[in-house]
């Protein structure tokens, strides 16, 4: 019994799954947003398309793992891979079966483009894995347009949205940042990646992350002055705007205060978004 239960745990450290439904919601928040109701809610679509996000992220966790498994030998051994506790056979197989079930529940939605969209990321993401993340910005620009798709794939599901693009565009943005930053944090560290850091330095990089995050903020209004949301959008994304400010100030000198601050500004820009489809 206590066998299986350490096995049990083992295969959910490798999946991460709590991750892979807090980056699922991205969907749904997608689907609302596009119908500017929670009467999305009842679309059965949204939630088999939430359901693809979450199987794909979670195959994304496995190959994570199954790539660095030489890595993760000397800096995280305890991990279910180099540990042993999960063979590395096993744990691509989990993640092919898991790819085929995301791509299965994109069929089931009936919409090509959603197909193509699945696809392309379950690409993108072996791509990012196996030669991207070493290659530092190109890998960075991958992962954040992933981060954005899901929103946009969340409001396919109801209907194509612009103001689910500019969201999606603000978290590419955003995310883009963050990740520069964290490179910039990890550059001492990062021995086996070409990062941002070390082709133009730290200075040149945080400027280019502080360029995205305003590039970011720019857009912010666009709901508010050409789609006819309230004010209580602008009130809510205001607060998130000053948050992007905080990080992009924090980030020349304390990398980790940024990183945080982004975080928490990106959370209060999808409230903002919440807010203004909502009300």
């Amino acid at each position: 019994m206590s066998i299986s239960l350490l096995t049990m745990k083992g295969y959910l450290r490798l999946l991460r799954p709590v991750n892979a439904i807090m980056a699922s919601l991205g969907t749904v928040i997608g689907g609302i947003v596009a119908l500017e109701s929670v009467k999305a809610l009842l679309n059965y679509k949204l939630y088999i398309a939430t359901l693809a996000v979450f199987f794909v992220l979670m195959a994304g966790n496995i190959i994570n793992d199954y790539f660095d498994l030489e890595i993760d030998r000397i800096n995280h051994p305890n991990r279910p891979l180099p540990s042993g506790e999960i063979s590395k056979g096993v744990a691509r197989n989990i993640a092919i079966i898991f790819f085929i079930i995301g791509i299965i529940l994109s069929f089931l939605l009936n919409n090509i483009i959603q197909m193509v969209i699945v696809i392309l990321a379950i690409a993108l993401l072996i791509f990012y894995e196996w030669k991207a993340k070493a290659s530092g910005l190109i890998g960075n620009i991958i992962i954040s347009f992933l981060v954005g798709l899901v929103f946009i794939f969340g409001s396919i599901s109801i209907r194509f949205s612009y103001i689910v693009v500019i969201l999606a565009l603000m978290a590419i943005l955003a995310n883009l940042a963050r990740e520069i930053v964290k490179d910039v944090e990890d550059v001492k560290g990062d021995v086996n990646r070409k990062t941002l850091p070390k082709k133009i330095g730290t200075k040149l990089s945080i400027i280019s992350a502080a360029f995205f995050i305003f590039v970011a903020i720019s857009l912010s209004p666009v709901p508010y002055l050409y789609f006819g949301w309230k004010g209580w959008y602008i009130g809510v994304v205001s607060i998130a705007d000053l948050l992007f400010v905080f990080a992009a100030v924090y980030s020349f000198s304390n990398q980790s205060k940024g990183q945080n601050f982004i975080k928490l500004a990106m959370i209060m820009g999808l409230i903002a978004f919440l807010v203004g489809g909502i009300l």
